[in-house]
């Protein structure tokens, strides 16, 4: 009878424990199942080279559209979380530049860096945090 009762409550706190970790982490569990929201996304372009901002376009991974920037802003319709990166307008063929993917939101800022390779920064940022 100890016996069973002491398996009870082991059950009983197991299934306890279960139901306060879905409740703290029901909004995440919601937003896994829901759509992703149809938005347009701000995108602010902060200029750190020596070629015009109007050079830049920013382009959704997914389906290669872009929008091009006009005193610094862009806007793009797409899905919130949808992959954008920064690149060179087909205006100017002449040039290359590599950005990295950023997850799209409402309103986000993309800085241009032509000092160093994007993927360069990203990797040496990535190795100092994992070596610090």
């Amino acid at each position: 009878m100890i016996k069973q009762f002491g398996q009870s409550l082991f059950i009983f706190s197991i299934l306890g424990i279960m139901i306060l970790i879905l409740l703290s982490n029901w909004t995440n569990i919601q937003k896994s199942f829901r759509k992703p929201e149809l938005i347009v996304s701000k995108v602010t372009l902060q200029n750190e080279c020596t070629i015009i901002s109007e050079a830049f376009i920013v382009v959704h991974v997914k389906s290669k559209r872009f929008a091009h920037f006009s005193n610094d802003l862009a806007r793009l319709k797409l899905h919130e979380g949808d992959l954008i990166r920064l690149a060179i307008s087909p205006k100017y063929p002449n040039f290359i530049y590599s950005g990295e993917s950023y997850k799209a939101k409402k309103e986000i800022t993309i800085t241009a860096n032509c000092d160093v390779d994007p993927r360069m920064k990203s990797i040496f940022n990535s190795m100092r945090d994992q070596f610090n």
